[in-house]
């Protein structure tokens, strides 16, 4: 029941800024008119958004890693990882209209380490055939090995004009871009390649009352799970009040036996933090009825 009174309560609870100065907010409590004319119930609380950034880098192997350093004299990676990471946080309020007033959350975005493919799939890069008999995977390997020098070798020839005079100007640049890209290409196949992913989670944490709230679990290799979760690193919400009652700055406050009062609930500035292990990954200042104070107000003074 309580918690039907809560969801109702942020449809119809009237909040408006007291003082910019003290970021105070204010919101009627019990029953009350509504501007309809209706009878509505109002049990002011707060929810706390936590936008957590997500981190995710995944390591590819090549196709030809263990071939790395037997013909290049190069250590590659060998196994596929995945591995994720909080990179920051940000809080912000649950309006009394159930939109969140720090808008919409950033749109994911990817980085390939690869000048060849933005994806995670590598280049069809295949090796140079002379006759029709098949082609173990570590004979292409040597072949594509021997590529990279000889693009290596075209590269130097061109940088010490050993190639002619005909390449020169933009027309030398080009070249080289031509030969570096092509060598990238061989190369992913040996070292694989680093494919990184940022995007945002949202979090909603009503408040209880408490100093301290587990909002999820993040798990290095699974990324973001449940509060509920056994394993993985905790993340935490922490939500310290000032001690400091709230005041109603250029609103008088007026008895409660006063005919005109209406009681509302003050919210009282706490300082959150959201934390992952040890880690602090995001901070503010902000409203937290539940840590606030009672007050009567007349009813006049109340804009619907």
């Amino acid at each position: 029941m309580k918690r039907i009174i809560s969801i109702l309560a942020l449809a119809v609870m009237v909040c408006t800024a007291a003082s910019a100065q003290n970021n105070i907010y204010r919101a009627v409590v019990g029953p009350h008119q509504a501007a309809d004319g209706s009878i509505v119930v109002a049990d002011p609380s707060t929810t706390i958004v936590v936008d957590l950034t997500i981190e995710k880098e995944q390591t590819i192997v090549g196709p030809y890693a263990r071939y790395a350093q037997k013909y290049l004299d190069v250590r590659g990676s060998l196994v596929d990882k995945t591995t994720y990471s909080v990179k920051g946080a940000a809080l912000s309020v649950m309006a009394c209209d159930g939109i969140v007033k720090s808008g919409a959350t950033a749109p994911a975005t990817t980085t390939v380490e690869s000048y060849m493919n933005p994806t995670t799939e590598f280049p069809k890069v295949l090796p140079d055939r002379l006759s029709m008999s098949p082609v173990t995977i570590e004979n292409a390997a040597a072949q594509a090995a021997q590529a990279i020098f000889t693009l290596r070798k075209k590269r130097m020839e061109l940088i010490t004009g050993d190639a002619g005079e005909n390449v020169f100007g933009g027309g030398l640049k080009d070249a080289l871009e031509a030969l570096e890209a092509q060598e990238q290409a061989y190369l992913e196949l040996f070292l694989g390649k680093k494919v990184t992913t940022t995007y945002t989670e949202r979090v909603l944490v009503p408040m209880t009352g408490e100093e301290s709230y587990v909002v999820a679990k993040l798990s290095s290799s699974a990324g973001l799970e449940p509060a509920s979760a056994a394993n993985g690193t905790e993340i935490k919400l922490t939500v310290k009040g000032s001690g400091v009652a709230p005041r109603l700055n250029s609103i008088p406050e007026v008895d409660p036996k006063d005919k005109t009062a209406i009681m509302v609930r003050l919210a009282a500035n706490a300082a959150c933090s959201v934390s992952v292990g040890e880690k602090v990954v995001g901070s503010a200042v902000l409203p937290v009825f539940e840590l606030g104070r009672t007050a009567y107000i007349a009813n006049t003074i109340i804009k619907r």
